[in-house]
């Protein structure tokens, strides 16, 4: 066989490698499991493990540069997730010496009875394997100074979680070594499915917790990014919730607006009915989450909800998760499909005429995307009755779209927005501004505007109620976060 057919061999095994290799494989990438945007890949089937120990993975991947990157030393606790046969583990092993310990993770147990076997063989006492789950990798809590992640991370079925499990078992200090396929470059001979950019790591890791530490860029056809815990008061609180979850508490804690069990702290209306009337049972609670349900409807009927919790703030930070459901309700807007809002500095529920569609706000615009290749952001921003200065400049077009990315389906999306009374007000996305204003103000040729400052409004809004929408398409939230912010 000469030297070309050699080549081809190479990367045909490399691409059916790490494609499907069983019928239910395939079936699996048929039906699309996503999360936040990007597809989440097959898991490669231990039937294929022989591939890892190919003699070509030196040159094609410049391990042994990979180890020396992460800078291992003797005496640590290492773990590598996704561990399959041992290619990584055995060499982390030697580096951890016989006073620091591996855990060899991986949830298909051939993978780790192959494991078993090669350590046995090297005379390596010092690598623990364990079986994991889908949704927990069974480390040890505030165990690891280092968790390696080679090739693996896009195949996670819940990522989300595991982000979460994996935070939670490094040390205050440890470190995540992330290795994935470049999808920048086309000429990384790996199906699309198994590459990710730094730009989709980045939109997964921030919001869980994590700041980029490092990045090294001299590794053949992967990225290796470092990432440690970002425990700043923004980021994922790992301590237990404390007893008094209510507003009063000091400055700077980060409270839950929403208890998970009722909606005894939020005030409803609907168009068209009394400040209380939870029109059709539209707003509830089930399995933790505050429901837009629209099961009871048979038509919309333009019946827009908002739903205040009691209490007016001015300087705050807010952070909600939320996710679209299901389908619209017939009769909904063309422009409502997968859309809510998170409303800002809101008027008081009581001061709401009955036939007001919407409070006079600062709305921050939830949207998802609506499949296939189409952009469409979220954290735009819509002001009923309302206008904003931009770049100097007052803004008086009803909607603005921001920078962010597009979410499909029905994967939970986290927005951030920090508002400081009358000053500023930006919205965030993945740990990155996408949107930013000043000056908010009540819109001095709106009706329900004019009437509010007949009765005593200040033009300028320096404070208000938060509200969330139904607007015809099933929401949910999982969580509603409020930080006080000092006044500067």
């Amino acid at each position: 066989m000469n030297r070309s057919r050699v080549s081809m061999w190479i990367v045909f095994a490399l691409l059916w490698s790490l494609g499907p290799l069983t019928t239910a494989g395939i079936a699996q990438e048929d039906e699309k499991p996503q999360y936040k945007g990007r597809i989440i890949a097959q898991t490669m089937h231990w039937k294929g493990a022989e591939w890892l120990l190919r003699e070509t993975r030196e040159k094609e991947e410049r391990v042994s540069v990979l180890m020396e990157a992460l800078g291992v030393e003797a005496g640590q606790t290492v773990c590598d997730l996704g561990c399959g046969n041992g290619y990584h583990a055995l060499r982390l092993a030697k580096r951890v010496g016989d006073s620091g310990k591996v855990y060899g993770v991986d949830i298909q147990q051939p993978m780790l009875d192959m494991l078993e076997k090669r350590s046995s063989a090297a005379g390596l006492a010092n690598i623990e394997p364990i079986l994991g789950g889908t949704d927990d990798p069974k480390i040890p809590d505030g165990s690891c100074d280092l968790i390696l992640l080679v090739d693996v991370y896009h195949e996670f079925s819940d990522p989300e979680t595991m982000l979460a499990k994996m935070r939670k078992a490094l040390k205050p200090d440890g470190r995540i070594a992330l290795v994935e396929f470049r999808s920048e470059d086309p000429e990384v001979p790996i199906k699309k499915l198994h590459k990710m950019s730094k730009e989709q790591i980045l939109k997964e890791y921030l919001p869980a917790g994590y700041r980029l530490a490092e990045q090294f860029d001299d590794l053949p056809w992967q990225h290796l990014m470092f990432f440690r815990r970002d425990d700043s008061p923004s980021q994922v609180d790992d301590s237990p919730p404390k007893k008094d979850d209510s507003p009063s508490q000091a400055q700077g804690d980060w409270i839950s607006l929403f208890n998970g069990k009722d909606l005894k702290d939020w005030k409803i209306k609907f168009a068209g009915h009394d400040l209380g009337a939870n029109y059709k049972d539209t707003f509830r609670v089930e399995d933790g989450v505050l429901k837009v349900d629209y099961s009871n409807y048979q038509s919309f009927d333009a019946k827009f909800g908002h739903i205040f919790h009691k209490e007016s703030f001015s300087h705050y930070r807010l952070r909600v998760e939320y996710r679209f459901v299901g389908e619209q309700v017939p009769g909904g807007p063309g422009w409502a499909f997968r859309n809510n809002g998170l409303m800002l500095h809101c008027q008081s529920p009581e001061s709401i005429e009955k036939g007001q569609d919407f409070p006079a706000s600062i709305e921050v615009q939830l949207l998802g995307g609506p499949g296939g290749d189409s952009k469409r952001s979220t954290a735009n921003l819509c002001t009923p009755s309302t206008n904003v200065v931009m770049d100097g400049k007052l803004l008086t077009r009803h909607c603005l779209d921001s920078k962010s990315a597009t979410y499909h389906g029905d994967q939970w999306v986290t927005v951030e927005i920090e508002v400081r009374g009358n000053e500023v007000v930006k919205h965030i996305i993945d740990g990155k501004t996408v949107l930013e204003y000043t000056q908010p103000q009540l819109d001095e040729r709106d009706a329900y505007a004019k009437k509010l400052m007949a009765a005593g409004a200040q033009k300028m809004l320096s404070e208000g109620y938060i509200s969330l929408q139904a607007e015809s398409h099933p929401t949910e939230f999982r969580k509603i976060e409020l930080q006080k912010l000092d006044p500067r």
